[in-house]
């Protein structure tokens, strides 16, 4: 059986290297993982809120992209895997900044952001 595209081994693309224009495009309502476990909701016990400044951590947390608060530099939450391809692009040169496009605490943590590219 194959995957469905949901940030198994199947998705990944092995050694290709990500595009200039996948590099650049705009992400928007990227839902975050582990939201729930993050220094942001630990210290705070709230998500943040909608249109906080955000970041991709050029640091890497546990072998994964996590995306940071630009006001307290704290983690909010993880990039999904089939996102891993930014890694390469912030090699190239690429900084991904943006803000909290939408966020709830209940019932479960959720937060959504939009990135964008910089050179």
């Amino acid at each position: 059986m194959g995957s469905s595209g949901v940030g198994r081994f199947g998705d990944y693309k092995g050694d290709n290297e990500p595009t200039r224009d996948m590099c650049s495009m705009e992400r928007k309502n990227v839902g975050l993982e582990e939201v729930g476990r993050s220094a942001y909701f630990n210290v705070s016990e709230n998500v943040p809120a909608i249109m906080e400044p955000v970041v991709l951590s050029e640091q890497l947390k546990n072998g994964r992209l996590v995306i940071i608060s630009e006001e307290t530099g704290e983690e909010i939450g993880f990039l999904p895997s089939k996102y891993s391809f930014l890694l390469a692009c912030m090699r190239k040169g690429f900084r991904y900044k943006g803000n909290v496009a939408y966020s709830t605490s209940k019932p479960i943590p959720k937060v959504d952001v939009d990135l964008y590219a910089e050179e």
